[in-house]
């Protein structure tokens, strides 16, 4: 079902839901069906609703339809009361429900700079600063996340991740790991640097015969149980590293829906939308030769300033039409993200209280409920 809906609402859903092992379609389903037995919800605010989508069981659809009907409010009104209903009826729990596996989130699309490493970046910092565990991995073979962090590469007696994934390394791959400095990170953010044979990575595993699609699955088992999220900067291109980067962040056997997959960022642009649908076959194709389930987390969207333009207003507007995924975020065109990357230092600890870091604050804590 297609629905306009309040991107706070939407969020307050996910985290909740995730809260009580549920998917979001399940926990969506069980909030129109409470809804339905309170004929007397209260009104919702539903200021800046956007077009959601949401799978449900054949039949509900139909029914608050014409529930809606009956008590002649509009679809949109009566979605966020019934979410509200359903949020105030199922408060959080003192713990998790549902044990889940290690959190992996891949930030890729085909066109370099739509802001891969500035994203993979901000999201790992603010997950870290909430308390996470978070491994960060450049697997840009450019290495810019590493270099704007200041890490000159891999610290003496690690390996690179390349070794690791051919099998060719000798040592423990924790030892290849960094640890970021800051104070608000408290000891919690670490960094896989890029290696300079990173550029051969397609070239190295094209020779492999054996076990190449769990090859980055099997280089960062070692060092999974260590962490509550993993990162990827994902590569600008749609190689093999990258095939194996998408199946990496498949969908594990009990794992919840749009819990790990892939993040897009994208601008508001042509080019970003040709580059989407290259990216939407890629995954495709991965699915369909491995079997892998993989879901994709939501756009976010770049770099955007509704003063340049109606073209760049138009495709921004394609953006937030697109439901599945949706778009979870927007990072306007702001000086302290690029001036951040500028003087290599980590967003969070040079403009904490700029707009970027708090929609990264935001999208952390959406994609890791």
């Amino acid at each position: 079902m297609l629905v306009n809906l309040a991107p706070d609402l939407r969020r307050d859903l996910r985290i909740r839901a995730a809260e009580h092992g549920l998917n979001m379609q399940d926990a969506a389903a069980s909030a129109i069906s409470l809804w339905l037995d309170t004929p007397n919800a209260p009104e919702a605010d539903v200021q800046g609703a956007k077009s959601w989508g949401v799978f449900l069981p054949v039949g509900l659809p139909g029914r608050f339809i014409d529930a809606c009907e009956e008590r002649h409010i509009t679809k949109v009104q009566g979605m966020a009361q019934a979410i509200k209903v359903w949020l105030d009826a199922y408060p959080s729990p003192d713990q998790r429900l549902t044990e889940q596996p290690v959190q992996r989130i891949l930030v890729g699309n085909q066109k370099g700079g739509v802001g891969k490493t500035f994203v993979s970046s901000g999201i790992a910092q603010a997950c870290a600063e909430a308390g996470k565990r978070v491994l960060l991995v450049d697997y840009d073979p450019q290495g810019h996340l590493s270099s704007r962090l200041q890490i000159e590469g891999i610290p003496e007696g690690g390996e690179s991740l390349l070794r690791h994934m051919t099998g060719k390394a000798e040592k423990h791959i924790a030892r290849s790991l960094v640890a970021l400095p800051h104070d608000r990170f408290g000891g919690r953010l670490h960094v896989l640097p890029a290696d300079e044979d990173a550029f051969l990575m397609d070239a190295d595993l094209a020779v492999m015969q054996i076990g190449r699609d769990r090859a980055l699955i099997n280089a960062l088992a070692p060092i999974e149980q260590d962490y509550d999220v993993i990162v990827l900067d994902g590569p600008p291109n749609l190689g093999l590293a990258m095939d194996l980067a998408i199946h990496y962040v498949q969908r594990r056997p009990g794992e919840l829906i749009e819990r790990s997959g892939i993040l897009i960022p994208v601008w508001s642009d042509k080019s970003s939308f040709k580059a989407y649908g290259l990216l939407s076959r890629q995954i495709d194709t991965v699915e369909k030769r491995t079997g892998a389930v993989v879901d994709q987390l939501g756009f976010v969207v770049n770099a955007y300033d509704s003063r340049k333009g109606t073209v760049m207003r138009a495709f921004y507007e394609g953006w937030q039409e697109l439901t599945t995924p949706g778009t979870l975020a927007t990072l306007k065109d702001a000086v302290e993200g690029r001036e951040a990357s500028d003087y290599e230092v980590p967003l969070l600890d040079y403009a904490p209280d700029s707009q970027h870091a708090e929609v990264m604050r935001a999208l952390a804590k959406e994609l890791t409920a």
